[in-house]
């Protein structure tokens, strides 16, 4: 009788009975499966990762809930005594991000027939982008989101195409401020007999109140977490966030329930654990190197290469005869002397 039919312990890798002991490392014993020839741990992790699973989505709470990586970093070290980078703290970030957007595809939320879109300016790249999104004014429920260079009435479309696509019906009423784009766009966006009421907020009684507290979240969320680096990881990483606020934050104008669970609807995941644990590298998304952020500014960096070869060439002319002698710098003079 094997070590795994007395213990109940199956690889991992290939759920194969036939395994052995493989020693111990830091107080951790490993196993050898005979079947798939792979090493494991009885931690709950990943296939092929270290890091346990609850360590993972605690960093991804901490991070869409206004931590920065380096916070999440010291905190993980304290709650956990593991000592991790940044750059493999990001990485989970862009990687279980993406997952969570896979498998949210396909989820239809039970919302509402009056819809209110606005939108804000967010930091990427060092430019200023618009970031648009429509909200389900019954269960509070980010049905669309969408960043553009402008606010053209193209853009206004394709928020409000999305948000139908996504809930399955078109609204029966439309809030926006006082934007001529969404006139046109929600004509463009064929809605038939749809109301379209134009608002200002914190004055009118059907007002865009309620999206301008969501924007505000919003905006402290990206202060705290960072300034995006460029529009494709603004893309990712805001719908992380609107996943993360559809599934997971509480919201106090709903009992302190996330929308999806007011609506009382069969979610795909009920946590960032969840999403960790369904994780499939065959549909893994390459995450993008880790670049902190740094003031650029107009100084120019001496490149050692770039001169030798200068140099040489300089070398070569004199040799032939063909160098004609002008004025040169210091530090060329100096090369040329020690050549």
């Amino acid at each position: 009788m094997s070590y795994a039919e007395v213990n109940q312990i199956v690889c991992k890798y290939c759920n194969s009975p036939d395994i052995v002991k493989y020693g111990k490392y830091e107080d951790e014993q490993y196993y050898w499966c005979k079947s798939c020839k792979r090493k494991f741990t009885t931690k709950d992790t990943l296939a092929g990762m270290k890091t346990p699973i609850n360590e993972i989505a605690s960093a991804l709470n901490g991070y869409y809930g206004g931590e920065p990586i380096d916070a999440i970093q010291n905190r993980l070290r304290q709650d956990f005594h593991d000592d991790l980078t940044e750059p493999g703290i990001y990485k989970w970030i862009i990687r279980f991000t993406a997952e969570a957007v896979r498998r949210e595809q396909g989820f239809i939320p039970k919302v509402g027939d009056v819809w209110i879109a606005d939108e804000t300016v967010i930091h990427v790249g060092g430019r200023n982008l618009w970031f648009w999104d429509i909200i389900d004014a019954d269960s509070r429920y980010l049905l669309a989101s969408h960043l553009s260079e402008k606010r053209t009435v193209k853009d206004a479309q394709i928020l409000i195409e999305k948000a139908i696509e996504r809930a399955g019906k078109p609204p029966r009423t439309i809030i926006t401020d006082r934007l001529r784009a969404y006139v046109d766009g929600i004509s463009l966006a064929s809605l038939g007999m749809s109301e379209h009421i134009q608002s200002k907020p914190f004055t009118d009684v059907n007002s865009t109140n309620m999206i301008e507290r969501f924007h505000g979240i919003l905006k402290q969320r990206t202060n705290a977490i960072h300034q995006f680096r460029d529009i494709n990881t603004a893309r990712l990483l805001t719908e992380g966030w609107l996943i993360h606020y559809n599934f997971f934050k509480d919201n106090e104008s709903l009992n302190n329930e996330s929308p999806v669970k007011h609506m009382g609807v069969a979610s795909p995941f009920t946590n960032w654990a969840d999403i960790v644990r369904g994780f499939e590298r065959k549909n893994e998304v390459p995450p993008e190197p880790y670049m902190p952020e740094v003031k650029t500014t107009s100084v120019t960096y001496w490149d050692k290469s770039k001169a030798d070869n200068r140099v040489a060439g300089l070398k070569y002319k004199v040799k032939k005869g063909l160098y004609k002698p002008r004025k040169r710098s210091r530090s060329t003079r100096s090369s040329l002397r020690q050549g």
